[in-house]
């Protein structure tokens, strides 16, 4: 009897050092990094850039896996349901935060069933016009739409996309009347634009940089709080005179909820750490992203701000629910 409490002793002894140990040693497999849409787009190149030096620093691939459906949906629920152990992340953004106001339904709780881990980066919105509309800048353009109650357009990726809730908003604090135009995907909704065909439209500025470039579109204003770097002597929309408005396309990593602390902190520090990598701040800002890199309190605190902010624009402008 006394050896079997001696050989029980032993065991829970041995199972008290090796349970750490392994826990210690994370990551010791591949780590699945979900973008919640089809390849090729922003969101995707971040995450592919992020990932590549990521894995690096941690030794075990980060494998990018695009799971589109649903306005992100899909993918956003593969995580929310996987387990919490590190090996499953999400990579959100602005859409993530939309779906918490404008969808009747979710799979999931986005606040509750969901671990932040650190924001990558984002893209400073621009207001847009064709080259040859009758205004230049934002105090014009607000001067021809208030002439024209109704009668000016704007086009978007589709209803609840962040171009629509973007530009919604702005209507809200201007004070205007203006018509959405939804398209099937950012590039019908651009070329219409091009086109002559709506009069405006709130974009990325990594997506539209070159139709200004050639000098097809024009930047009225930046919709972030801070100017851009490429484009110092465009004012932003709260500069002049709509101190409230603010609106980025955001990129974050996040997990399931329940995971261990010292995982979060592991991936956070990595993520953080091949943000601010020089090559990967490079081949952001080649395509007009700003890699931010910052931890897992200030996703967090984002997230929170954007959820109430959407909600109360899709309020605001009487959108039905999806």
């Amino acid at each position: 009897m006394k050896r079997a409490h001696v050989l029980t002793a032993i065991v829970a002894a041995m199972t008290c050092l090796i349970g750490p140990a392994a826990h210690a040693a994370y990551p010791d497999k591949p780590i699945s990094l979900v973008v919640p849409f089809a390849p090729g787009g922003s969101t995707t190149v971040v995450a592919r850039a992020v990932a590549e030096r990521a894995q690096k620093i941690l030794g075990q691939p980060i494998i990018v896996e695009n799971k589109p459906g649903a306005g992100s949906v899909v993918g956003s629920n593969l995580v929310a349901k996987a387990a919490p152990d590190g090996y499953t992340l999400l990579v959100g953004q602005t859409g993530f935060a939309v779906n918490a106001s404008l969808r009747k339904e979710l799979p999931y709780d986005t606040l509750k069933d969901f671990t932040p881990i650190a924001l990558l980066a984002d893209h400073p919105g621009v207001f847009l016009a064709q080259a040859q509309k009758p205004y230049d800048t934002i105090e014009e353009f607000i001067a021809y739409a208030k002439a024209n109650p109704g009668k000016v357009t704007y086009s978007s990726a589709g209803v609840g996309s962040w171009p629509h809730l973007s530009m919604a908003m702005f209507a809200n604090e201007a004070g205007l009347a203006m018509e959405h135009v939804p398209y099937q995907g950012t590039g019908p909704a651009k070329a219409d634009l091009v086109a002559g065909r709506v009069d405006v439209k709130i974009e990325a500025y990594a997506t539209s940089r070159a139709m200004v470039e050639d000098g097809r579109l024009k930047v009225l204003a930046v919709t972030s709080t801070e100017r851009a770097s490429e484009l110092p002597n465009k004012p932003t929309i709260a500069e002049k005179g709509y101190p409230g408005y603010e609106t980025s396309y955001w990129i974050g990593v996040l997990g399931p909820a329940g995971m261990p602390k010292d995982i979060v902190d592991t991936l956070q520090k990595a993520f953080i750490e091949a943000v601010k990598d020089p090559a990967v701040v490079k081949s952001m800002e080649d395509q007009s992203i700003v890699p931010r890199g910052l931890p897992a309190k200030d996703l967090e605190a984002l997230l929170n701000k954007e959820i109430k902010k959407w909600g109360d624009v899709i309020q605001a402008s009487n959108m039905e629910k999806q």
